[in-house]
């Protein structure tokens, strides 16, 4: 996991772009330093630094022009007339919690195609068309919202609004198009299901989220994915596509009313339909502790070990983004830096799965066989002190203002409003939950963060892929 996420909402903690991270096979081996002992070493802060005074900084905006259509498609549009740009977003409930064997990945493959062309605009029109609008256009898929985005400028709005529209509900998904995304996509799912940490994590969400929907990797099945057909994605898209399971934001330089009026026009022509449900249940806590060991032939072990950890829809979700900064931090973490820093491992990180009622919380690295044990204890011992030691005064301090700081990095900007704004649509939150976590954020203290860690930090779930362990080197509770 890239430690510069701390930068970004800890709400959206999306796992592809960490998975996509993972060095190679070959990268990993050739990175592996000479035997050591491992190490836990942190960096002394002062006790004596005074507390950052907790001022909110959340900033709505302007109030939202907002209107649910008769077929179920909920439209909003935010003014925002300090700036040149403006940015539009739709938004359907699809990815990881919607999936089931028969369509892990796919939508991720309908999205790229989506944005390739449209019934009424294909080829080179569809280009001449974005050019002619000033238009970007670009697809996302995470656990449970998949959007696509427009970003535009004031002269354009209308234009790329109407462009927007046609992508979502009129897309050609082209044979050429879907033929590439489907590679891509291949290509991933491969990557993630074979290279050593990658597939430690697979092998990690089987065993912490089994019989669930979360229990496969976030790119999805490969046999699914090579296999599908262009109808496969045709009619995924015609189930996505109904009025419930979509919302539609634009944020940006525009004239609210008659934006607003341009976007209930061309969205009535959604099929008219129920949001989506999800594939299988909720994740349940493990009854005790897990341990998955197999051999496999690489020079040095893959490990991944994790807890329960709240969803975003939990009360102890911003106690835990504390615990996901303080752990990722890419210039003091016990983990991510000073593992790092003294070669004790290699490309240790954190990831924290967000859904919405619960998730769990690894950290990962891969390491020599004489450093692994070490390494090991270094990783389960930082994580049960979470349990039992508060962060130290300067260690708060620092964390508090960093967690806040991400959350609301760039809050201003269109393109991060109307991505934030049609994602707690689609989730289900209220559009008032920035404000809802920075006053539940300020009111933590240490000792809230340390009970909720003990509260989550119950079972593990360790997993260990390489050569064969010695007896010493044996993983244990």
């Amino acid at each position: 996991m890239k430690n510069e996420r701390r930068k970004q909402s800890p709400f959206w903690t999306p796992i592809r772009p960490a998975l996509s991270r993972f060095p190679s096979m070959f990268v990993w081996l050739a990175l592996l330093v000479c035997a050591g002992t491992a190490q836990a070493q942190e960096r002394v802060i002062p006790d004596s630094l005074p507390e950052r005074p907790r001022v909110p900084i959340y900033e709505p905006g302007q109030p939202l022009f907002e209107k649910v259509l008769k077929n179920g498609v909920r439209i909003m549009v935010q003014e925002q007339r300090t700036v040149y740009t403006v940015a539009g977003v739709v938004s359907f409930r699809m990815g990881t919690r919607y999936e089931n064997e028969e369509t892990s990945g796919l939508g991720n493959v309908l999205l790229q195609t989506m944005i390739a062309g449209t019934s009424k605009s294909t080829g080179s029109d569809f280009h001449v068309r974005m050019r002619g609008t000033n238009s970007k256009i670009e697809a996302s898929v995470g656990a449970d919202v998949g959007q696509i985005m427009i970003q535009t400028d004031r002269e354009h709005a209308a234009g790329a609004a109407a462009l927007l529209s046609d992508i979502a509900l009129y897309p050609s998904l082209p044979d050429s198009s879907f033929d590439a995304a489907r590679v891509r996509a291949t290509s991933d799912a491969t990557f993630a299901a074979e290279s050593p940490l990658p597939s430690a994590f697979g092998q990690y969400l089987a065993a912490m989220h089994a019989g669930t929907p979360y229990q496969r990797l976030p790119q999805g099945l490969v046999s699914t994915i090579a296999e599908a057909r262009r109808s496969d994605i045709l009619a995924l898209h015609q189930k996505l596509s109904v009025g419930g399971n979509m919302t539609v934001v634009f944020v940006g330089n525009v004239d609210g009313k008659k934006l607003l009026a341009q976007l209930e026009k061309a969205f009535a022509t959604a099929t008219p339909g129920a949001a989506i449900e999800p594939a299988g249940p909720e994740p349940t806590p493990l009854a005790a502790d897990t341990l998955v060991t197999q051999e496999r032939p690489w020079l040095a072990h893959a490990y991944v070990v994790g807890y329960p950890a709240p969803g975003y829809k939990d009360p102890d979700f911003p106690a835990f983004a504390m615990i996901d900064s303080y752990l990722r931090s890419e210039d003091r973490s016990p983990i991510t830096y000073w593992m790092a820093n003294r070669e004790d491992a290699v490309s240790p990180g954190v990831v924290w799965t967000l859904f919405p009622v619960r998730g769990s919380m690894c950290v990962y690295f891969g390491a020599t066989a004489e450093k692994f044990a070490a390494a090991r204890d270094t990783v389960l011992s930082v994580l049960q002190r979470l349990r039992t030691e508060p962060l130290d005064k300067g260690e708060w301090t620092v964390q508090l203002k960093r967690v806040q700081d991400g959350y609301f990095s760039k809050q201003g900007e269109p393109p991060v409003r109307a991505r934030n704004l049609a994602r707690y649509a689609s989730q289900g939150l209220p559009l008032d939950h920035p404000r809802q976590f920075e006053t539940a954020l300020l009111k933590l203290t240490p000792e809230d963060v340390r009970a909720a860690a003990e509260r989550w930090f119950t079972h593990s779930c360790q997993v260990t892929l390489g050569p064969p362990l010695a007896p010493s080197g044996a993983v244990g509770p």
